[in-house]
């Protein structure tokens, strides 16, 4: 076999662990194959590498946390979780670092809050010297699927710390007392404990206290939960997440240093997350363009089962991941989805000429005939033609006002 050596050393420092000499002898391939003319393997090392440094500025190493501010013992898989003791299922589900949760993709605003919580913490102690500590509490709220699990994921994740999770809707019991002692059982188990606690689906119980609606015995869990959020901030971190922030009380919105919107994502973030569950195919910008110019107030979520059914036409389909497969799957996706409600999407699941039409005379959408045409396999003078027959302005129009 021709470069059976260097292939031998790359595997020999693989399982060894040497990243440094993988790459060293990844070089020394790559370099023999350009001599060789083999162009197409050169560049597929070459996306190799580039991919392999963009998972590593997506998972950024851990920041070490004081044990001065982050107390208790260490928390090991032998521990087991707080149970409710009427039915005897546990308060909580334990995670442990270690699984490199990849970054998320924020907008702007979403992404100024986590990295300055985050560098909080990498400089706590100059914190410290001017008598404030790090970020304590975090409230997330957002519409469902636009990342707010994973965000506290990935801050546990940063921190180096255990994450201890609990689906506040699960520790509401029908017994009479019950609840409010799940939820003093929950916060003892988590502040003896170095972690971060979860707290989700948090509008289950921190409602508006004066709902009419309530009945009493939920307006004491509430008091009991905002009793032990407080007393929380001596021990470590607490993250509360939810759907519904118009259904929290006031009071709740207090107990959190930092309260965080994550909504759906904008153009960028959109191209950003289309791009990654597209992988293991490498979408051309035209391509993603088109998908992000078509998705608009989707949530991640949404994009990825959406992305996944495309790989899935483009698989059964047996076809090549190539622009133009990608454009007619997306077409084929879109057209078995019911209540499309944007426009453009409703256009290239109906009709996928007329949504060239649609972009060629769009110059919000940044791309020329040429990559339009290279992106939905339409010659550039079909395209040209297909400009002319342009769509009535108010068409345009209506997509940009949604």
């Amino acid at each position: 076999m021709e470069h059976f050596a260097v292939v031998h050393s790359i595997i020999k420092a693989a399982l060894a662990g040497d990243e440094a000499g993988v790459r060293k002898q990844v070089n020394r391939l790559e370099a023999r194959l350009s001599k060789a003319g083999a162009n197409n393997e050169v560049a597929a090392i070459e996306r190799l590498l580039k991919a392999s440094t963009e998972v590593k500025q997506l998972a950024p190493s851990q920041v070490e946390v004081s044990r001065v501010l982050i107390t208790g013992e260490t928390l090991t898989p032998e521990v087991h979780p707080p149970i409710d003791r009427e039915t005897g299922a546990q308060l909580c589900l334990i995670d442990f670092p270690g699984q490199r949760t990849p970054k998320p993709v924020y907008g702007q605003a979403a992404q100024e809050t986590i990295d300055g919580l985050l560098a909080e913490w990498r400089n706590s102690s100059a914190l410290m010297l001017v008598g404030v500590e790090p970020t304590r509490s975090l409230l997330i709220y957002g519409p469902p699927g636009t990342g707010k699990t994973i965000s506290a994921h990935y801050i546990a994740e940063q921190l180096g710390l255990p994450l201890v999770t609990a689906r506040i809707d699960g520790l509401i019991s029908s017994f009479l007392g019950t609840t409010a002692r799940n939820i003093a059982n929950l916060f003892d188990f988590a502040n003896r404990y170095a972690c971060v606690l979860l707290l989700d689906e948090f509008d289950a119980l921190a409602k508006l206290r004066d709902d009419p609606h309530e009945v009493g015995e939920i307006k004491r869990v509430v008091n009991t939960l905002l009793q032990n959020l407080d007393r929380r901030r001596q021990f470590g971190v607490t993250i509360a997440i939810t759907n519904h922030d118009r259904l929290l009380d006031p009071a709740v919105w207090r107990r959190f240093e930092t309260q965080l919107h994550i909504a759906e994502p904008e153009f960028a973030a959109r191209e950003a997350l289309i791009r990654r569950f597209l992988a293991p195919i490498e979408a051309e910008d035209s391509t993603v363009r088109i998908f992000s110019y078509c998705l608009p107030g989707r949530s991640g979520a949404d994009l990825e089962r959406l992305c996944r059914a495309v790989k899935r036409t483009m698989a059964m389909a047996d076809k090549a991941p190539e622009p133009s497969n990608l454009f007619s799957s997306l077409s084929s996706v879109l057209g078995r989805m019911p209540l499309l409600d944007h426009i453009p999407a409703r256009i290239l699941a109906a009709d996928p000429k007329a949504f060239v039409s649609l972009i060629a005379n769009d110059p919000d959408i940044g791309l020329d005939q040429k990559q339009i045409g290279h992106a939905t396999g339409t010659s550039q003078s079909q395209v040209s033609a297909l400009k002319q027959k342009m769509l009535h302005k108010d068409v345009i129009e209506a997509t940009h006002a949604q």
